[in-house]
């Protein structure tokens, strides 16, 4: 069966078949998928029940695997757990740190934009689903760069952002993270407006690690960072994924912002398993290479 491509919505991500994730690829399989990628920047691959293994190496064909920044919620170097259930299988009480960490998900975001080399793409395997809610929902930030005006365009030209992990995650609770982690994610500065490494195009770079804007008194900084967010997640740019087992789905996350929507966690399990491919820099610290990854 060829690899087939459908749209799901107009101006970005679409739905990829045809294709076998559990088994080694040819390269030419990959490179239409990476294309696919640069075009539609949210990727969805239905029927993949992969397992670790299996997920690592499909994303270690993009690149080199980043460091998961902790491990309270029982994953592994490459492996995030963003799961709501302990080792036991035990759904977290809603007080439970690991349950308030995993919240943070919920606002817009790109992964690892905290980091000096944030994160090039993500993929997240569905493992166990609610019936109802836990979806997520993409943000076409190519599309909300373009249907800004020129004034604002003007304005964003050379204006930075301070990133924080402190700062975003400060706003809803630290304690699943220890001193050392911490220590590891100073702030760090990013364009406003960035262009995508492969096709050029022009992004707002902005979501919930960004605290404010260099050279802008505090406050007027975050306005205008809120006023970007609303423009850019208005439904015409936005993509909700509506989870299945066996699901597999990989963004951009230098095209796009991204939020898990709520469930009812106190009776539903929701196990997703996240590997994310590292950005490019040959001094990346959060960078596996592709012996260690596996």
């Amino acid at each position: 069966m060829a690899i087939a491509i459908r749209p799901l919505h107009p101006a970005f991500a679409a739905e990829v078949t045809g294709v076998d994730l559990s088994e080694p690829l040819d390269d030419a399989t990959v490179a239409a998928i990476r294309a696919a990628f640069n075009d539609r920047a949210v990727l969805a691959f239905p029927g993949q029940p992969l397992t670790d293994e299996e997920q690592i190496a499909f994303s270690l064909r993009f690149g080199p695997l980043e460091k998961t920044i902790t491990s309270a919620m029982g994953g592994t170097a490459v492996i995030s757990n963003l799961s709501n259930t302990d080792a036991e299988g035990r759904l977290y009480r809603a007080d439970d740190a690991r349950a308030l960490f995993l919240s943070g998900n919920q606002r817009w975001h790109s992964d690892s934009s905290f980091k000096v080399v944030p994160a090039m793409a993500s993929l997240l395997s569905a493992r166990e689903v609610p019936p109802e809610g836990g979806e997520t929902e993409y943000a076409d930030m190519r599309a909300a760069y373009d249907a800004l005006n020129a004034a604002t365009r003007r304005r964003l030209e050379g204006l930075e952002a301070e990133h924080s992990y402190g700062y975003s995650q400060g706003q809803i609770s630290l304690a699943a993270l220890t001193e050392g982690e911490m220590a590891a994610l100073p702030p760090v500065r990013h364009p406003v407006v960035r262009s995508h490494n492969e096709t050029g195009r022009k992004v707002l770079y902005i979501g919930r690690h960004a605290s404010h804007i260099v050279g802008l008194a505090v406050e007027e900084g975050r306005a205008l960072l809120a006023d970007l967010l609303a423009h850019g997640t208005q439904d015409r740019f936005v993509y909700r994924h509506r989870w299945r087992v066996g699901d597999l789905v990989m963004w951009d996350n230098r095209a796009v912002l991204h939020r898990g929507r709520p469930w009812d966690q106190t009776k539903y399990a929701r196990i997703m398993h996240r590997t994310t491919v590292a950005g490019e820099a040959a001094s990346n610290p959060w960078r596996i290479e592709a012996a260690a990854a596996v």
